[in-house]
């Protein structure tokens, strides 16, 4: 039987083949009217021009209306969505597994139905994402599926059995998603604009949409590179910055940090955790770099294409008959064939114990750049330098989620009144001892900006 799937992931459309994404459509919909709606990318290109007729949520909110000017249902803005892409693959004898995200209820499954009714689209099952996420076992470890959608971030435990995979429900939802992390890139790179040019893109509706729709480009550049040329243009003005990739990391990173602590809830007892990562979460700059270094982790990261695959893999199971089934269990295809992960040296748990600055004679200097810790020719309290000077003992720098104190040709520097002989990872309490220095320095946590 020839069979598609149309992976619905919140913040787009795709229908695969499992081979080939014949199509792929973002979620974005222009209320010209209350009966006519732009969709896809032509939408996402007026969508700043004409904010209070765009709409992005309106496949995680299918029950409600849209949070546009125009009295529309998002069912009905779906709809049209659903149709543009379904009709643009050609396609409509064919069989359709729906890939659908955890956040999903029954009620918006059976919206869902009645919309695919409509368009003529012959339903033979539904797969919750999570579920498609992992193709074989991994071995002593727990696995967790991250699922970025436009608001939320969804945190689904994956329970392995011996025979089958299933979801632990219900899923942890986190109220931040894919719109979040973008906006706060945007705004850390215009806020570079502003202050090196006095150029600010998001003040007019022209420049913000042009911002933004040079805004993918550039983080996906930054990404590979240390730095990028960031060039606008507005009333024949032209305004160049360049962005470290450095720079931008500190974007997200409070984000960042409640993805670990929320990880950190779930397996605070478990040594080591299984990261699968959705597609969507390629598109946030920094943040795989980020789960890499969590401790006691591995990463898999999901390509567009691999769900399509797994649903396809396993269509005996998800289709079982006339009526259409909701498929969140799986029967492992090969038990005996296991994933090989590498997992990040520590656990997840030590997270609470990383300090944030060095006390030194009650000042607190910040750990968010390398310190380096000199002989002082006036008295026997060290100084703290920001780059390495004949006089530097130590170097204390941030590698990845940790602290390491770097020693300088075998200088007798201890940790704990342990001598270190090259490198040392610091924690929350630990106290640094140097040569002829009556005072310890003592690495603490500041939270929030505490006094």
């Amino acid at each position: 039987m020839p069979i598609v799937t149309i992976e619905l992931y919140d913040s787009g459309v795709r229908i695969s083949d499992g081979e080939n994404i014949l199509a792929n459509s973002v979620s974005c919909a222009l209320i010209e009217s209350d009966n006519t709606i732009l969709v896809g990318e032509q939408a996402e290109h007026q969508a700043h021009l004409r904010p209070r007729e765009s709409s992005i949520n309106f496949w995680s909110r299918l029950s409600e209306n849209s949070d546009t000017k125009h009295v529309v249902s998002n069912a009905e803005i779906a709809y049209s969505h659903l149709e543009h892409i379904w009709s643009s693959t050609n396609y409509s004898h064919q069989s359709v597994i729906l890939i659908t995200p955890v956040h999903l209820d029954k009620h918006d499954l059976g919206l869902l139905l009645g919309i695919c009714k409509k368009l003529s689209i012959n339903v033979a099952g539904i797969v919750c994402n999570a579920t498609l996420a992992m193709q074989q076992p991994a071995k002593d470890c727990k696995a967790v599926f991250l699922d970025l959608l436009q608001q939320q971030l969804a945190v689904t435990e994956i329970i392995q059995n011996d025979t089958d995979i299933s979801l632990k429900q219900p899923s942890r939802i986190l109220d931040y998603g894919l719109q979040n992390f973008i906006q706060n890139c945007a705004k850390t790179i215009a806020k570079k604009f502003i202050a090196e040019t006095r150029f600010d893109p998001l003040h007019a509706a022209d420049d913000e949409q042009h911002f933004f729709d040079k805004l993918p480009l550039w983080l996906a550049s930054l990404s590979e590179k240390d730095s990028i040329e960031c060039k606008l243009s507005s009333v024949e003005k032209h305004y160049t910055i360049h962005v470290e990739h450095e720079y931008l990391q500190t974007a997200n990173g409070q984000l960042f940090e409640e993805i670990a602590a929320h990880l950190n809830v779930l397996f605070h007892n478990h040594s080591n955790i299984a990261i699968f990562c959705s597609s969507s979460c390629k598109q946030v700059f920094g943040l795989h770099e980020f789960l890499t270094y969590l401790p006691g982790c591995a990463i898999v990261q999901l390509e567009e294409i691999s769900l399509a695959e797994q649903a396809l893999r396993c269509r005996n199971e998800i289709i079982t008959g006339e009526q259409i089934h909701y498929t969140n269990s799986l029967s492992w295809q090969d038990p005996s064939n296991s994933f090989s992960l590498d997992f990040t040296s520590g656990r997840l748990s030590n997270l609470s114990n990383i300090p944030t600055h060095i006390l030194i004679n009650d000042h607190a200097y910040s750990l968010q750049q390398e310190l380096f810790i000199a002989n002082s020719s006036v008295s026997s309290e060290p100084i703290i330098l920001l780059e390495k000077s004949p006089d530097s003992l130590c170097k204390i720098f941030t590698n990845g989620l940790s602290v390491e104190v770097h020693v300088f040709d075998k200088q007798p520097i201890s940790l704990n009144n342990n001598l270190i002989a090259t490198l040392s990872t610091a924690n929350i309490g630990d106290v640094l001892n140097t040569k002829d220095s009556e005072i310890n320095c003592q690495f603490i946590k500041v939270v929030n900006n505490e006094t």
